[in-house]
């Protein structure tokens, strides 16, 4: 009986170290570009894989259930502003996930369409729908900052 009892213990032994392997790398998972995982608000953080300039900003906040989005900007102006529309996602059978927007106010379409090259909790890289299109890298945040808002109205 005890050699029985030994021989168990020398098998769970055995089994318990095959069972531990290398720590893995932790591989974030990529998100589908839907309504829902785009939702919240995003800052520019690069551009063509640049920091933005300082004094410059955007956010972007994309609403899920109206697909609405309101842009918090200080580009091209010497004043920041606010720009509101609505966006749409499209699947290409060929570029992946496009999102594009109109504005609001009669001023027409976006510039730009925008291929979600990367969808992920906390990270969401853009790409301009053309040729050598440029690379945007925007980070999900809590909330665009109150003296931005401020700022603009």
């Amino acid at each position: 009986m005890k050699s029985i009892l030994k021989i168990a213990a020398m098998f769970m032994l055995v089994f318990s170290f095959s069972a531990c392997s290398e720590e893995s790398e932790f591989v974030p998972q990529s998100l589908d570009v839907t309504p829902n995982n785009i939702a919240g608000i995003w800052k520019l953080e690069e551009v063509a894989g640049k920091e933005i300039p300082e004094g410059t900003f955007c956010y972007i906040e994309y609403v899920r259930r109206d697909r609405k989005f309101t842009i918090y900007q200080k580009f091209d102006s010497m004043y920041p502003r606010c720009i509101t529309g609505t966006y749409s996602i499209e699947k290409d059978p060929h570029k992946g996930y496009v999102l594009s927007g109109k504005y609001d106010f009669g001023m027409g379409d976006w510039n730009n369409s925008y291929i979600v090259k990367a969808l992920y909790e906390t990270t969401m890289t853009l790409v301009v729908d053309a040729e050598n299109g440029e690379t945007s890298k925007y980070v999900r945040c809590n909330e665009v900052p109150a003296d931005i808002i401020d700022s603009i109205r």
